[in-house]
């Protein structure tokens, strides 16, 4: 019962913290629409969520 408490506080960690991160590279490429932009917010919403899952194991255990 106890690990699916921590499923749940990763899984809602990571949720509530990654939205933020792709709202953020949406709206910034609906704002910047180049090919240079798009490559780059890719690259770095890629990083940013594997952190961001990484954040929410550490914080959940």
């Amino acid at each position: 019962m106890e690990s699916l408490t921590v499923l749940r506080n990763i899984f809602f960690t990571f949720f509530q913290n990654g939205i933020w991160a792709v709202g953020f590279f949406y709206l910034l490429n609906l704002t910047f629409p180049s090919k240079r932009v798009l490559d780059v917010s890719k690259i770095v919403l890629a990083v940013a969520l594997v952190v961001y899952l990484l954040y929410a194991f550490a914080v959940s255990i």
